[in-house]
């Protein structure tokens, strides 16, 4: 029997019934894991789940239970995307913040959420356009669950449910290690705003010492962001970089590749 939704959702019920599907689920992390993502589905009455997991360099999606089309599978298998700049739903969770919430509301509203390269990507793969988050684990390693639909943003209410279930989703997910989740569906690799104030010095044609004057370190510090730029954008040297910069919208202007001093 499903959860009860909407305003007469017995909170109580809600946990017993998480315990409970867990428990029957079959007995390896890929099941369980299913398992607590459908009943989020479920609860919010969506029709995608994600999970998303913090890695050093940034942090890895899969798609779980209902999320986990063939057509949105076929369409992340392998796939590596860069990003730059802050992600003002994700960022939070890394820093700290265990608050479940949507992106509508960490983004600042649905305007700057509707408009944000994210929310595209999200109607371009998933057919959702908006988001609610229930993190359950905070830090560089964090670990939250992702629910998605079509339409208006989620409420109070449906945030107030998420808090109900969070305890109980926290406990059986501290049980998991790492290297125990399922593979990704997609990693996303972000650029630091140094590494990315770096690109940019870079495009412009600056050399290292120009560019540690500029950015505030030393020359010793801009190659080790060098080098980080060019492993994560799987390039080996400056022009590949920018060049591989352009083509993922990493850099919002022409870059004259000009040498400065």
């Amino acid at each position: 029997m499903g959860l009860v939704s909407g305003q007469g959702m017995d909170p109580y019920r809600a946990v017993v019934e998480l315990i409970t599907r867990v428990a029957e689920a079959p007995a390896h992390v890929d099941g369980r894991l299913v398992t607590m993502s459908d009943l989020l589905i479920e609860l919010l009455d969506s029709p995608t789940g994600l999970m998303v997991h913090g890695a050093p360099d940034g942090y890895e999606v899969r798609a779980l239970g209902h999320g986990a089309t063939h057509d949105a599978q076929s369409r992340l298998s392998e796939e590596l995307r860069i990003t730059a700049g802050p992600d003002p739903l994700l960022d939070t969770f890394r820093s700290g913040d265990l608050t479940p919430t949507t992106a509508g509301r960490a983004y600042g509203g649905q305007e700057a959420w509707q408009a944000s390269a994210k929310c595209l990507g999200s109607i371009d793969i998933w057919g959702i356009d908006q988001v609610a988050a229930l993190p359950v684990r905070s830090g560089e390693q964090f670990v939250a669950f992702l629910v998605g639909r079509r339409g208006a943003d989620y409420s109070d209410a449906d945030l107030d449910r998420l808090r109900t279930v969070q305890p109980a989703v926290a406990g059986l997910v501290s049980m998991l290690e790492p290297h125990d989740l399922p593979r990704s569906s997609l990693h996303i690799a972000q650029l630091t705003a140094r590494e990315l104030q770096v690109l940019r010095l870079l495009a412009d044609g600056h050399k290292a010492s120009a560019t540690g004057h500029r950015a505030g370190c030393s020359q010793r510090t801009v190659h080790r962001h060098l080098s980080n730029i060019y492993d994560k954008l799987d390039v080996g040297d400056r022009l590949s970089a920018v060049v591989r910069a352009q083509e993922i919208g990493l850099l919002e202007h022409t870059p004259s590749l000009v040498r400065h001093g």
